[in-house]
């Protein structure tokens, strides 16, 4: 296959979910004798969660959005099923089960920056970001002997996954910057050489060591053995301040459908970028530094009673998570300082806490601290986007070599699992139980 192979399903933007469902069921009412429609949950605000089906033979999975500021994913999806319907040879082996989004709820307070405009700015993308903390992720919110907690829409995906049995569940994951990249659920030999080659014929390269894989076993080039998922008890117990530090929720979808197959994490990015160069001591400086700043602006937020919260704990979890990242960078300096996400992960959280400061004050908006706080907020996200593009030299990638990367990635993983691989993911599916 080529970039061309898809780009005729591929739109100028990944849809909203408004357009998404209005997709899928367009290519059900279109292709009724190979596609079914069905809604296999709802969300903790009452969307739906639908699932195209096409028949075939072997079950495989694809989840899009598992995180909702990774929108590509989204525009996957219907790339995949209009391309399905039309290749009769992809379904004679596969039943294909595609989730349109695991997490409405996080793409509805997202969508708004890539809505009318893709690719976006730095800044743009900054600003209208949401990513929920760890609990409130239904990709990691699966059930573990120490987390029970899982969510409406986790548990929608477990069913899924406990009704069919994948061989290969797809979890179609994004990031910010940098080259393609993946994990799995364990050692499948091929992955490395075939993201490499289709990477190649997309023109988008391999990153070697991203930052979530740092320590994690390699399996090849950019591709990693997925960690165990970690007890919270047992994190954050490094220092006097730990109580305040990231703390893992659950387990994933890969972990959960390592008992019928293989689960798998492609990631892909939204920005070509140049690479970072940060001496240890820089990106310690960087990081603490931003903790400070994120810390001292978080303590001027005020509560409002009838507005929620969610923007400032998104923010306060990423807040928590930068002790990690220090470590990180003490334990593993060449890698941990060359991370694109030293400068990035503290504008997630200023762009957050500007969104929350937003709607304190249109339920305040004659609040003098307010406007002080939230003017003090911007100029925070401004200096920090200026920054990363300085440093990072961020060039958009066209949409349809990114979805169409990981369209083309998953056909080929799945040919590549058949036929007489099954055998060989059972065995290995086995040995996780």
């Amino acid at each position: 296959m080529t970039p061309e192979t898809f780009a005729p399903f591929i739109g100028d933007r990944p849809p909203t979910l408004e357009q998404l469902e209005r997709e899928l069921r367009k290519i059900a009412a279109e292709h009724p004798q190979v596609s079914t429609l069905r809604e296999i949950g709802r969300s903790r605000a009452g969307r739906p969660m639908t699932m195209l089906t096409i028949p075939g033979g072997h079950e495989l999975l694809v989840i899009g959005a598992p995180h909702p500021n990774e929108p590509i994913g989204l525009a996957v999806i219907p790339a995949l099923a209009r391309y399905l319907a039309e290749h009769p040879e992809d379904r004679a082996t596969l039943t294909w089960h595609l989730v349109g989004c695991a997490d409405p709820d996080g793409v509805a307070a997202n969508e708004d920056w890539w809505s009318s405009t893709w690719p976006p700015t730095m800044e743009s993308y900054h600003r209208g970001m949401y990513r929920p903390p760890a609990a409130e992720q239904p990709e990691w919110t699966f059930p573990t002997e120490s987390f029970t907690a899982t969510l409406p829409e986790t548990r929608a995906l477990m069913a899924v996954i406990d009704g069919v049995l994948p061989i290969l569940t797809v979890s179609l994951h994004g990031s910010d910057t940098g080259g393609v990249w993946a994990m799995a659920s364990h050692d499948e030999p091929a992955l490395s050489p075939v993201m490499a080659d289709i990477a190649a014929r997309y023109g988008l390269p391999v990153e070697e060591t991203p930052s979530d894989c740092i320590g994690l076993p390699s399996i090849g080039t950019g591709a990693y053995l997925l960690a165990p998922p970690l007890d919270a008890e047992a994190v954050g117990d490094s220092g006097a301040d730990s109580k305040h530090e990231w703390k893992p929720a659950g387990a994933s979808s890969a972990h959960y459908t390592a008992k019928h197959g293989l689960g798998l994490f492609p990631e892909v990015p939204i920005w070509a970028s140049t690479p970072l160069r940060l001496s240890p001591q820089e990106a310690i400086g960087v990081l603490e530094d931003a903790r400070h700043v994120l810390g001292d602006l978080i303590a001027e937020h005020t509560h409002a009673p009838n507005v929620e919260a969610r923007f400032l704990a998104a923010a306060e979890e990423i807040r928590s998570i930068i002790p990690v990242m220090i470590r990180n960078v003490q334990h593993q300096p060449i890698s941990g300082s060359g991370q694109d996400l030293v400068l990035l992960v503290p504008v997630r959280a200023a762009g957050m806490l500007l969104r929350h400061y937003d709607q304190l004050l249109a339920a305040n908006p004659y609040s003098d601290r307010l406007h002080e706080t939230r003017a003090k907020t911007e100029a925070v996200l401004l200096a920090w986007c200026h920054r990363a593009e300085k440093a990072l030299r961020p060039q958009p990638l066209p949409l349809f070599r990114t979805a169409g990367y990981q369209a083309d990635l998953v056909l080929t993983m799945a040919r590549t699992l058949l036929p007489g691989r099954a055998a060989g993911i059972d065995a290995a599916s086995s040995a996780t139980r």
